[in-house]
């Protein structure tokens, strides 16, 4: 009965207050999906998406628009990018597969940048000038060709997710427990037999993918992150985990599908992480 009234309560004031503690509509930025529109709003445009299409180089008219906070470029061809230098208050930039192995020196003048997206670029290199990015908390350097990383990366200590999926890399820098901020750390799909120590110092780290590298040792340290929830080891060499496993206690995702594991191991691994979910 009182299940029926609040119900009728909630139809009742719907329109009203309403039932639930945040109505606001989610905020939306305006938008525009081509440069012509982009022009024709350019003094309250906030995000320009110029994906998939054509559009030789940028146009100066972009340095024109105040407001302009993120502009996607995904899969678009590109051949000039003088006019990013420019644009000093962009915060998101989306350069995936623009087919720029090179990567543009024109982004490194974008000290305001939050966000970036450089996937499937066949990036070779990453240069050190990275540094000068000191506000980004997202970036994405997925399949690419990257086969080490600059040290100058973990002077990003605002850098919250980081990705790394479809590289070749073979080693991660001493020092990346400088990002101190970090929560997600994508590393699918590279060539990485170990983890630096100093990666335990990223005390604020949730989700760690290390699926299909040739890790074959899961390093002790790795049960003291205390927020870590999320562990992926999915095709990994590794015969088994960290003898105490009681620190753990944030776990709620492991992944050890087509790891090398004894029945005995699993069996530990059971009853030692009883509330996390577990796929063998």
């Amino acid at each position: 009965m009182k299940k029926l009234l609040l119900i009728s309560l909630c139809s009742a004031l719907l329109l009203g207050q309403g039932c639930f503690k945040h109505r606001e509509a989610p905020y939306r930025p305006v938008t525009a999906t081509n440069l012509t529109q982009a022009v024709e709003l350019k003094t309250s445009v906030e995000r320009v998406v110029l994906a998939r299409q054509s559009i030789g180089a940028l146009s100066p008219e972009l340095a024109q628009m105040p407001k302009l906070k993120e502009l996607w470029l995904r899969d678009a061809h590109v051949e000039g990018l003088t006019i990013l230098t420019t644009l000093s208050q962009l915060e998101s930039l989306d350069l995936s597969f623009t087919r720029k192995a090179a990567f543009p020196a024109e982004i490194f003048a974008l000290t305001q940048l939050k966000q970036l997206w450089y996937v499937g670029n066949q990036l070779p290199a990453l240069p050190g000038k990275i540094s000068d990015l000191k506000n980004l908390t997202y970036l994405n350097l997925d399949q690419n060709n990257l086969k080490s990383l600059p040290v100058e990366l973990c002077s990003l200590t605002h850098l919250r997710w980081l990705r790394l999926n479809d590289n070749a890399l073979t080693e991660l820098p001493a020092d990346c427990g400088k990002l101190v901020h970090l929560q997600r750390l994508y590393l699918r799909r590279n060539q990485l037999t170990k983890l630096p120590e100093s990666l335990k110092e990223a005390v604020l780290l949730e989700d760690l993918s290390l699926s299909n590298n040739p890790l074959s040792e899961v390093p002790a340290w790795i049960v003291d992150l205390p927020k870590l929830r999320q562990l992926d080891l999915d095709g990994c060499n590794v015969t088994k985990l960290p003898a105490d496993l009681s620190k753990m206690k944030s776990l709620q995702v492991l992944s050890l599908i087509r790891c090398p594991l004894t029945d005995a191991e699993r069996t530990r691994i059971r009853e030692a992480l009883p509330k996390a979910h577990i796929a063998f």
